[in-house]
């Protein structure tokens, strides 16, 4: 991608070993010490494939990483705004077969394997953002849209579980869904209007991840803080899949971890560097952390900085969950559902911070590790689908 600022890359085509070295020149791309504006490298096979490296992986989140993958299809290599610019043209089946390996690990059990392929499709062809309609792409590769990494981690089970569910959507009302998901919801979805700025969908309600249909009261301080402080029945918890166990369902990109529940504690010091650097605003200090308007999820979507800046208060405010994750930790935060513990509610400075808090991710739609926790115990597909996408139908649209 252009945003990457990449100015050269290798190429290789498995068939016949040839392997292109490309770099960006000015407004051309220069191969082989030719100048070109562009070049189409192109498969004569299924069974052929290109690897590509580097790739830019986890872009601008805490997993960021260079990586190489291998893809089939078709490249296109080009120019643009002075860096390089390679597109992947694939039939959107073999696309698809690749995101759920990308996204998870092929060991997850096949019914998870297919809610991800549907959910990645209905996504895919919905479009409701056209992320990337600039740049004449359906979608990057990346976690700003969904991730694919090619043929590199593919597994039998993510092909056949490609196959079985071949043109089969997720529909409301005879519309193709816009089928959100992300890591861990912490135990409890979030509105999808309360994430981006669009329009409420029915199907994108913020739900219970678990059994249980009553979502807890979380804008009461008290009960956001007894549930952020401990390990509540949910498939995305603890009690159906534990952090050990988790490591080899995760994503091959993805750090190892336990996300349902988690903590940062930051001293005055690191929590003024921070904040000074992601926001470009020089503080001396900062007072407190103030949320002033939180999901249903207990995600914080309106958050303000408290602090000394040039000898005097000075506040900011951060209005979207995105924001405040990339604001407040040196990567990116897990989510933005956490309570604020301070050093002591009775010194007059603050001396030390910690955040605790719930899940990975904006949290809207499929939650994947309670995707994972259902299929482990035996729930099917459609089940799935059903629990986090709200009245909707399973329906296939073509063979």
């Amino acid at each position: 991608m252009p945003i990457d600022k990449q100015c050269s890359v290798e190429i290789e085509n498995s068939a016949d070993g040839k392997v292109y070295h490309i770099e960006s020149n000015n407004e051309q791309i220069i191969i082989d010490d030719k100048s070109l504006p562009s070049i189409e490298l192109k498969n004569k096979s299924n069974d052929s494939h290109f690897i590509i490296r580097p790739i830019t992986a986890g872009r601008g989140f805490h997993w960021e990483k260079e990586i190489s993958v291998k893809v089939l299809g078709n490249l296109r290599v080009s120019n643009k705004d002075g860096f390089l610019f390679v597109v992947n043209i694939i039939q959107l089946e073999m696309y698809l077969m690749c995101v759920a390996t990308s996204e998870m690990s092929g060991e997850c059990p096949p019914e998870l394997l297919e809610a991800q392929t549907i959910a990645a499709r209905s996504w895919l062809v919905a479009a409701v953002e056209q992320k990337h309609a600039d740049l004449g792409l359906d979608a990057c590769n990346d976690d700003c849209c969904q991730r694919y990494q090619g043929i590199g981690n593919l597994t039998e089970a993510a092909r056949s579980a490609t196959e079985r569910t071949c043109g089969q959507f997720l529909l409301y009302n005879n519309e193709i869904c816009d089928t959100r998901y992300s890591k861990s919801c912490g135990g409890i979805s979030e509105h999808n209007d309360n994430v981006w700025d669009t329009e409420p969908k029915p199907y994108l309600r913020g739900i219970f991840d678990g059994i249980q249909k009553d979502i807890p009261n979380l804008f009461d301080t008290q009960g956001l803080k007894d549930w952020v402080s401990n390990y509540p029945d949910c498939y995305c918890g603890n009690n159906y899949i534990s952090g050990d166990i988790l490591k080899k369902y995760l994503g091959n990109v993805d750090e190892k971890g336990n996300y349902f529940r988690w903590e940062f504690t930051y001293s005055q010091e690191e929590l003024t560097q921070l904040i000074s650097k992601k926001t470009g605003i020089s503080f001396e200090s900062i007072s407190s952390l103030q949320p002033l308007d939180r999901g249903i999820s207990g995600r914080i979507i309106q958050l303000q900085i408290n602090g000394i800046s040039k000898s005097r208060p000075f506040q900011i405010l951060l209005e979207s969950e995105y924001e405040i994750r990339r604001v407040l930790h040196p990567d990116f935060l897990y989510s933005s559902a956490f309570i604020i513990i301070a050093n002591s509610d009775t010194e007059p400075a603050l001396s030390e911070i910690t955040l605790k808090g719930a899940g990975w991710g904006h949290g809207v739609g499929l939650c994947q590790i309670g995707a994972l926790g259902m299929a482990l115990k035996s729930k099917s597909s459609k089940q799935i689908l059903s629990h986090y996408f709200l009245e909707t139908e399973l329906k296939k649209l073509y063979d």
